[in-house]
């Protein structure tokens, strides 16, 4: 207390026309609800406090003249916490004994939490720092036992609280609309000068992201992307952002300008905006005075549909979701191996996983097994091994004689697709449809069996104990029929979006005019799964060993099955 004192006394040693002078620091701050911009900018506050200041002064009464030691402003910072660069820097130079007196326009500008408002105001009093608010009339010299002063907290918390929920409420309407709400545009896009709300395609950086997809694609995996991206010196996100926009940010962090990242490369690869959509809500604050990030569970999730000009097709995001998906990792030589996510055991259904061996020469071999059979033994499974070189020539060759059949004979080879799935659909729709009836009469049927029991049970003809045996049995029944129903109903909903697979598969397939290698775009955009069995022997004699290859969007095609005989 006595630093303070002596900190007080040195300031006002310096004099105006014999008036001690106190030093003053000038604080405002606007958050960023809109309703506050006009009535409450950053100039009408440092304009009225300067009113005051000026008012202060001309008093021939005052004991002491006011000096503006600096102006302290927070642009965009909410009122709830004070975790604020200014406000913290005023804290600072308080701190060294720069400052004896604190003037803000109310006591809302200072801060809506009443709890540290009311701490900090109290810091400030001990500290012989005086604090007035000038338009709520407030001086802690004067009125620091003011009982309205805690009152006045608590409205502005009560109204920050409101505040901010019509601040969401507003922003969960216009991402409903599919308005773009964000701060900046994400990477690829900019905002329409038009129209603050709506994203338009930045060439020059959509033409990145598209890269970094069609690369995912190939089974390039993110640290290589970024040594990509590095030595070609290709702009980071952020970098991009501060060429077209040089006075945004205040630090120099982004200045490293080809240094990009794995987390860059994730996110850009996960972020729906890219298909034309926008999503909102996957994350939110955990509370009104809290920054820290919780996440939302999906069906909380704000998604609108065609907001804006797509940079991917859904296919490409399809492909390369389904290489990240495949949880597959590199091989020794640093590759992602091309058939991750793609391969299956015939007989236990679980992935076959790929190992290798170095030969004499220092080249590589590989081969795949059955997941479960490595790991438990053959017990639970058959090897099903197969090379890496096997399994690549027959796809190669079976991808091969599609791509000339379709060729060959374009309408041919539709109405052959058309007909195979129309036809299978179809079959798969009865059978399913049958089912689906049956076990809707039989949820029926039991109804009427439980609310007979129930009478009878009342009626007294059948024991409490009988009731509760045959009724817990039909009810666990009826519970299982109630669960299998709606999987039913989403498998038929299933079928009659998928009457133009043929379709589909025509326009990935019509893409290619020869195929003579096989990549991890190349399969996933192309194929759904491989089937591996078991190696058999032949009536002759032979080892044979035989795969059935899924198209996506159409499943097997002619026979859907390959072989090759074993050495």
């Amino acid at each position: 207390m006595a630093r303070t004192a002596k900190r007080y006394k040195k300031n006002t040693e310096k004099k105006v026309l014999g008036i001690p002078v106190c030093m003053a620091a000038i604080y405002v701050r606007l958050s960023v609800d809109s309703d506050e911009k006009k009535s409450e900018s950053i100039e009408t506050q440092v304009t009225l406090i300067k009113e005051f200041i000026q008012k202060h002064n001309e008093n021939p009464d005052r004991e002491y003249e006011i000096a503006v030691y600096d102006i302290y402003s927070d642009l965009g910072k909410t009122g709830t916490n004070f975790d604020r660069p200014s406000f913290q820097k005023m804290l600072s130079d308080i701190d060294e004994g720069k400052i004896d007196l604190v003037i803000v326009k109310d006591l809302s500008r200072f801060g809506r939490n009443y709890v540290e408002t009311g701490m900090y105001v109290q810091r400030f009093t001990e500290r012989n720092i005086r604090f007035i608010a000038a338009d709520d009339n407030y001086d802690s010299l004067t009125n620091g036992d003011d009982l309205f002063f805690p009152i006045k907290n608590v409205v502005n918390e009560m109204y920050a609280r409101d505040v901010s929920k019509k601040t969401k409420a507003a922003k969960k309407a216009k991402a409903k609309a599919g308005q773009f709400i964000g701060s900046k545009a994400p990477f690829g896009y900019k905002t329409d000068p038009d129209d603050r709300h709506h994203l338009i395609v930045d060439e020059p950086a959509a033409e990145v992201v598209r890269r970094i997809f069609r690369l995912a694609s190939e089974g390039i995996g993110y640290n290589k992307m970024t040594k990509i991206f590095r030595e070609e010196k290709v702009l980071t996100p952020i970098a991009y952002f501060n060429l077209n926009n040089p006075d945004y940010f205040k630090s120099d962090y982004w200045r490293k300008e080809f240094d990009w990242h794995v987390t860059s490369i994730r996110a850009i690869l996960n972020n729906e905006v890219y298909l034309g959509k926008l999503v909102y809500g996957k994350k939110r604050n955990k509370s009104m005075k809290s920054k820290e990030k919780v996440s939302n569970p999906k069906e909380d999730w704000i998604v609108a549909e065609n907001c804006h000009e797509p940079i991917i097709t859904q296919e490409l995001w399809n492909t390369v979701h389904k290489i990240l998906n495949s949880k597959h990792r590199p091989a020794k030589t640093g590759e992602i191996q091309m058939f991750a996510g793609l391969l299956y055991c015939s007989d236990c259904g679980h992935a076959l996983t790929y190992s290798q061996k170095q030969r004499k020469d220092g080249s590589y071999h590989g081969a795949y097994s059955c997941w479960m059979y490595k790991t438990h033994g053959k017990e639970y499974c058959a090897s099903h091994y197969i090379t890496f070189d096997t399994i690549y020539n027959l796809v190669l060759i079976d991808i091969q004689r599609n791509l000339f059949s379709y060729r060959n004979n374009k309408k041919q080879f539709r109405d052959m697709l058309s007909n195979k799935y129309i036809a299978v659909s179809q079959k798969e729709a009865a059978n399913i449809q049958s089912e689906y009836d049956k076990k809707v009469k039989r949820c029926e049927e039991l109804d009427k069996i439980i609310c007979k029991l129930y009478e009878d049970n009342v009626l007294g003809k059948i024991s409490d104990v009988r009731y509760e045996a045959m009724s817990g049995g039909y009810e666990d029944e009826q519970e299982e029929i109630r669960k299998a129903l709606p999987q039913l109903k989403s498998r038929l909903e299933e079928l009659e979006r998928q009457t133009d697979s043929a379709d589909k598969f025509i326009n990935v397939i019509r893409k290619y005019t020869i195929i003579d290698k096989l990549d991890a775009a190349i399969l996933n955009e192309l194929i759904d799964k491989i089937v591996v069995h078991h190696k058999e022997k032949t009536a002759d004699g032979h080892v044979f060993q035989q795969i059935e290859i899924f198209y996506r969007f159409v499943g097997k095609l002619d026979s859907g099955k390959a072989g090759t005989k074993v050495a």
